[in-house]
């Protein structure tokens, strides 16, 4: 805990972190390029370490360098370090109380994360910002942020589908049923290009039982929310219908009825996060 309320200390991790800013390890001899990447390398696995404590956690996504640091040198180092990167951003995640934090202030790592789910990122990175979508949908107050950040839908859905990678896609379609929990996702997901087919696909897909499971809630849950509007605009219907005809108060109790529309099963599902 004390390290990171120390702010002289983050601002130096920060700064070790960016030591490639602007092209700078261009400039310098190999041998001392060696040793700025080793730095930066134990740097990042200081804070893996740190990212992993529930106590921490919540100070260390509120350090504003560490966080900006991070979304700045993302995806840009050699490949052991991107994945650590990820990693500490997915630790971060666990922790309900950083969600909203995350997403609103921090809104570059979303960025990242979205990027890091694309067909061309390794598949480590991948299932990392999978994880770290799946904790970030479980907070209703940003589902409609994450469900209208840019190509977020798009390649949670071509993930949901991809069968060879079964971690991945449960991941997936884990966060398609979280973000599907919020009706104003309704227009968005129904509009976004294969989100619908998928889901019906796996639906009906018998070889995997869990990814055919989470389809079909996630299919009921968006029929459940069609239901709702069309049972409201009924309701207002039949109102309208007896005030234009000298109906009794106009106090229609009857024609809003939302009687078992479908069987969703109104659960989230986390990656390892914390209570």
């Amino acid at each position: 805990k004390e390290v990171v309320k120390n702010t002289i200390l983050m601002h130096s991790i920060a700064r070790v972190l960016e030591v490639d800013k602007n092209g700078a390890l261009e400039r310098t001899n190999p041998q001392d390029r060696k040793v700025f990447i080793g730095s930066r390398l134990c740097a990042l696995k200081m804070l893996l370490h740190l990212s992993k404590n529930k106590d921490i956690s919540t100070k260390l996504a509120r350090a504003d360098c560490i966080t900006t640091a991070l979304a700045r040198i993302a995806s840009t180092m050699e490949l052991a370090a991107n994945i650590l990167c990820v990693a500490i951003i997915t630790n971060l995640t666990r922790h309900p109380d950083n969600a909203s934090h995350l997403v609103f202030h921090a809104p570059d790592l979303l960025t990242i994360l979205v990027a890091g789910t694309s067909d061309n990122s390794d598949q480590e990175i991948c299932k990392c910002s999978l994880y770290a979508l799946q904790n970030l949908s479980c907070t209703g107050s940003i589902r409609q942020e994450l469900a209208n950040a840019p190509d977020l839908l798009a390649s949670i859905t071509k993930n949901a589908f991809k069968t060879q990678f079964p971690e991945q896609q449960l991941s997936a379609l884990h966060t398609l049923k979280n973000l599907s929990d919020d009706p104003f996702n309704l227009v968005t997901m129904t509009n976004t290009p294969g989100c619908t087919a998928t889901l019906l696909a796996l639906a009906n897909d018998s070889k995997n039982g869990m990814a055919q499971f989470l389809a079909c809630d996630t299919l009921a849950t968006l029929s459940h929310w069609l239901l709702t509007l069309s049972a409201a605009k009924r309701c207002k219907e039949k109102s309208s219908l007896v005030a234009g005809i000298g109906g009794a108060n106009g106090n229609n109790k009857g024609g809003g009825s939302d009687s078992d529309s479908g069987r969703r099963t109104f659960q989230t599902a986390t990656w390892e996060m914390w209570c």
